[in-house]
Formats: structure tokens, C-alpha cells, sequence
């Protein structure tokens, strides 16, 4: 009998089935999906498991019959609590969502079937060849089965540390909010501008830089911004203070993910600012923005390579740099043909990001292992994808 376990990094699935019971929503896109997905799998096989290495200590049952788990554990820093928990569970199918290291070789040492499942760029040198330098070895191993990375550009990112073309996919979660729900917009509707952000507030993921922007925009042109997630917020509203524009920034906190399109749309920009430092996959930020026909104004982080075409589906400024940015909101804001462009082209970009390889299809024939499943997966690796060198 099948015991499917998957692991990840963060997250709280026990907190995310609550919430939805409670309020029928979710904080984080993909949360209901995977709940649902896990649901599934659930009825058919013996055990399914989602543990989450950094939320409180748990061991619970949801009504689905989906057993949570929480560490209370960094496991890069700590990982025997979490192979502790792995070895409770027992699982003959084990699913590593993310580069943890200690967690991967566990799953080679034992005997189960294993994926590893990222989100993760690798574009960082960092990243690349000091932190993850023995990754693309223990990848490469026969014993992992399934190998896959958020987008095509963090897959083929994988195969250019060393992983084989022809073991990785290209992953995504299904978008039900298309661009074409959403009418084009002719023009800002400002002064004052409204600026949006949405993502974990740290520096790699731009933050600063937007700040920077505004105060280099404070005598040039009339913009708003609001920061939307949880993270450095008391260090990047110290900055707007000492940059003089505290009162043109807005900290927001968490705002549940069912929010955020309304918020887009009602916005003149959506801001993806991420510097190439940031291990980026795809952000859902990117697909959101998009979807909500507000023109994005996004780095040219490498993850997004091939998916936006400056001036119009989005405009694109160089990442770590704020007077680029703010030059490239300066123009968006004062070009009313360049506006509508943008926002006419959104739907372009939207579509260039689809995937075919959904989450749950893909773990489902993972786990399922028939000849048609081997070749489906076969079929949707990078080697494949890209065809011949």
C-alpha cells in the first residue's frame, strides 16, 4: 500500500485547512488546491502525509483523513526532528519539496521512492556553487524518479548545474484567474499613482530598491505605494522615514490571497521587483498581475526571461537598480499609449507562462508509475521540451 509523504521547508497546512473551513478562503494562492489534491490521494492509497518543517510542533488528523505534520525546525539547520517525524510516518513514497539536503539523502539511504520538487532559480552564485554544489550529484542519482522545478526557466536552471535534460520538469499550480475576466485599462487613473507590491518583504526581493524609487520620484511625480506581506517590515518602513516619504508608503501585513485581485485591479501598477539574488522560480505575483490587466513593472530577473516583452506586456528595468525603476514608473504613468499597450499585451505574457504540467497530475502519475504515466512525465522534461541541443 501506498504511504505518500511530501516535506516541505515552510508553510502550515494544518492553519491553511482551519482558515479554510473558517472563512472559505486562503492566505496563499495554492493552498485550497493542494488541500483538495491531497484530499484525493487520500481516498485512494493507505496514508497521506504533509509535513512542514518550520510550523509549530504537530502531529493532527484532518477530517479528510490527511495526516499534518509540524517540526518546529529549520531543516538545513537542524534536520533531525524532521527525519524523526519522517521515519514516524513510514512512507514508501516521499516527496522532498525543496534543495534539503540532509532530507534528500535520507530518501536515498532508505527504501522509498523519491521526488524532489523545487521553487527555486539557482541564478544566485550562491546558491549555485557553494550552498548546493553536491545538488545536481545527489539529482542525478536513478533512485530520485521525479525531479521538478517551478517554471521552465528554473528548470532549465537545474540542467545548467548540472541535472540531466531529460530527468526535470517544469512544474505549476492551475490559474483559474485569466486576463481575460478583466477589461484593459486605458490609463493611470492618478495622480496619485498607486503602486503595488505583494511577496515576502526582504531586500533581494526588491523592496528597498521600490522605496528607493518612490523618494527618487518625490519631486518628479505623485505615486502611492503599498506593501502587501510579512517579512522586514520595521526595517523598510525606517527607510521610507529616512527617505522622507513615510507618508507615501503603506505597510500592509498579510493580506489573504482571495484580497489581492481587487487590490491589482484597482492599482495603476503591480511592481515584481526581484533582484537576481532572490531564488526566484516564478513568482504568483507575476501570474496575478497579469491576470488583473494592471500593467506589471518587473526586474529582468533571469526567471523571467522569454515571458515578458518590455513596453508590452510589461515594462522591465534593470534589477538593484531604484532610478530604473523609477524611471520605468515615471514613463508608465506619464505615457497613456504606452499604458494601454501594456495592458492590452498583459494577456500575451500571461499565456507565454502557462505550464502543462500541473502539480497534482504530476504527483499523481509520480505515484501511480504505469507505462502511460512514465511516458507522460518522459514527455514533459526539458530535454524534451527544448528538443535537441
Amino acid at each position: 500500500m501506498t504511504r505518500l509523504l511530501i516535506v516541505h521547508y515552510a508553510g502550515d497546512y494544518r492553519e491553511a485547512d482551519r482558515l479554510r473551513r473558517a472563512t472559505g478562503g486562503e492566505t496563499y494562492y495554492g493552498h485550497g488546491y493542494v488541500l483538495d489534491q491531497l484530499a484525493a490521494w487520500q481516498a485512494k492509497h493507505e496514508a497521506v502525509g504533509f509535513l512542514c518543517s518550520l510550523a509549530p510542533s504537530y502531529w493532527e488528523t484532518l477530517d479528510s483523513g490527511v495526516t499534518v505534520i509540524g517540526a518546529d525546525t529549520n531543516p538545513d539547520q537542524d534536520p533531525v526532528p524532521v527525519l524523526a517525524l519522517i521515519e514516524r510516518f513510514a512512507p514508501t513514497h516521499l516527496i522532498v519539496f525543496g534543495p534539503m539536503l540532509h532530507l534528500i539523502r535520507w530518501g536515498l539511504e532508505h527504501d522509498v521512492r523519491l521526488g524532489v520538487i523545487m521553487a527555486d532559480s539557482f541564478a544566485n552564485p550562491y546558491y549555485r556553487w557553494v550552498r548546493f554544489r553536491r545538488l545536481p550529484k545527489l539529482l542525478n542519482d536513478r533512485r530520485v524518479t521525479l525531479v521538478a522545478n517551478h517554471g521552465a526557466n528554473a528548470a532549465r536552471a537545474l540542467v545548467g548545474i548540472g541535472l540531466r535534460a531529460d530527468k526535470v520538469l517544469a512544474w505549476d499550480f492551475p490559474h483559474d484567474r485569466t486576463p481575460e475576466t478583466q477589461a484593459c485599462k486605458a490609463r493611470a487613473s492618478g495622480p496619485p499613482f498607486t503602486l503595488l507590491f505583494v511577496g515576502s518583504i526582504s531586500a533581494k526581493k526588491g523592496v528597498g530598491d521600490l522605496v528607493r524609487a518612490v523618494a527618487l520620484l518625490k519631486d518628479r511625480l505623485d505615486v502611492r505605494l503599498d506593501v502587501a506581506g510579512l517579512g522586514a517590515t520595521d526595517k523598510f518602513a525606517a527607510l521610507a522615514t529616512r527617505l522622507g516619504v513615510a507618508d507615501r508608503v503603506r505597510f500592509l501585513g498579510l493580506v489573504p490571497n482571495g484580497a489581492i485581485p481587487a487590490m491589482m485591479q484597482e492599482a495603476d501598477a503591480v511592481i515584481v521587483p526581484s533582484r537576481h539574488n532572490f531564488p526566484e522560480g516564478l513568482p504568483l505575483t507575476l501570474f496575478e498581475g497579469l491576470a488583473s490587466r494592471t500593467p506589471v513593472i518587473a526586474s529582468d530577473h533571469p526567471m523571467f526571461d522569454g515571458h515578458l516583452e518590455d513596453g508590452e506586456s510589461a515594462l522591465v528595468f534593470a534589477a538593484g537598480k531604484p532610478r530604473a525603476l523609477a524611471d520605468a514608473i515615471a514613463r508608465l504613468m506619464t505615457d497613456p499609449a504606452l499604458y494601454a499597450r501594456v495592458s492590452q499585451g498583459s494577456a500575451a505574457g500571461w499565456h507565454r507562462m502557462q505550464n502543462p504540467v500541473k502539480w497534482g497530475e504530476m504527483i499523481d502519475r509520480w505515484v501511480r508509475d504505469d507505462a502511460e504515466d512514465r511516458a507522460w512525465l518522459s514527455a514533459h522534461t526539458v530535454a524534451a521540451l527544448d528538443g535537441p541541443a
